[in-house]
């Protein structure tokens, strides 16, 4: 007769349930509770460890050191690693390298680069409202002008403006914003695009129009979230406007005349004749091309 398997009554030390546990050291009732309870101890732990008392002992204790990682160093400065490469980018702030791993930083040069530019910044309620009296945030600019959160950070970036921070809130210059957001003054433009319409018409990407309309300075607005794109700019860019009557573009001289286009090229620079460009397209009037290419004329037709 074989012995009987003895069994432990316990309590689940994560979720309290009885189970029959077929060990003594048995803690919790299933995978799941001891997994749990293991994210539970780590989860404590790095509380712990980022409680504000310890980490203030942490900052403090980093003062008696000459060198510091660039982690202590953040820690030390109370900022995050991203703003300490700026800084360290900004003052050229020499790196320390004693192994081809080991990086520090000297305590002294960031005290120099904190020294360097450092400025009194008073807190009372009267000198904030003087401050922000030419301020505007980041939601009454979206609100004011109907920019989107994208268009407002893209723009912000491209042309780096001039930011104030009080506590969690970050302020910008009216003036500024108004210049970068207000609608302009197109009344000269009777027609407009929008971005579906040209998107089929050219085949061309979102991205590629956009571009397309910095490079040349096309007018664009904005109304009710819609992008428009002027009408008239956009196919004097392109060429679309050009009357074929007067001008002839180069793969129309080179088809006519039986020319390779560096041919081409080498006989209208040396005859200075004049072109226009209109976008990516350049034209030639058919009169000059006629005079500079007469010759050839004459050859074509004894052939």
């Amino acid at each position: 007769m074989q012995p009987r398997n003895r069994t432990y009554r316990k309590i689940c030390q994560y979720c309290g349930k009885e189970f029959l546990a077929c060990q003594a050291r048995t803690a919790y009732c299933s995978e799941r509770c001891a997994k749990l309870a293991v994210k539970l101890k780590y989860k404590n732990e790095r509380l712990k460890r980022e409680s504000a008392e310890v980490r203030e002992f942490e900052r403090l204790a980093l003062l008696d050191k000459n060198y510091l990682t660039l982690s202590d160093a953040a820690k030390l400065m109370q900022i995050s690693r991203n703003t300490l490469y700026k800084i360290i980018q900004l003052y050229s702030i020499q790196l320390q390298r004693f192994t081809d791993r080991t990086v520090r930083i000297a305590r002294a040069d960031l005290e120099k680069a904190g020294l360097s530019n450092f400025n009194y910044i008073k807190s009372t309620v009267q000198d904030k409202d003087d401050v922000l009296t030419n301020r505007m945030t980041r939601e009454q600019v979206m609100e004011k002008y109907g920019v989107t959160h994208s268009w407002f950070y893209s723009t912000i970036k491209k042309h780096n403006l001039s930011v104030i921070h009080l506590g969690s809130k970050a302020f910008y210059d009216k003036e500024e914003m108004e210049r970068l957001f207000k609608d302009q003054n197109y009344s000269n433009v009777d027609e407009w695009y929008t971005f579906d319409q040209l998107r089929q018409e050219t085949g061309m990407r979102t991205e590629s129009i956009c571009d397309f309309c910095k490079t040349y300075k096309i007018p664009r607005t904005r109304k009710n979230g819609i992008v428009y794109v002027s009408r008239k700019h956009w196919d004097e860019s392109r060429g679309a406007n050009i009357d074929p009557k007067i001008y002839m573009t180069v793969k129309e001289i080179t088809e006519t005349y039986k020319l390779s286009r560096n041919h081409l090229f080498i006989i209208l620079r040396d005859n200075g004749v004049e072109r226009i460009k209109r976008g990516i397209f350049v034209y030639f009037k058919r009169e000059e091309i006629a005079k500079v290419l007469k010759y050839r004329e004459e050859k074509l037709k004894q052939l």
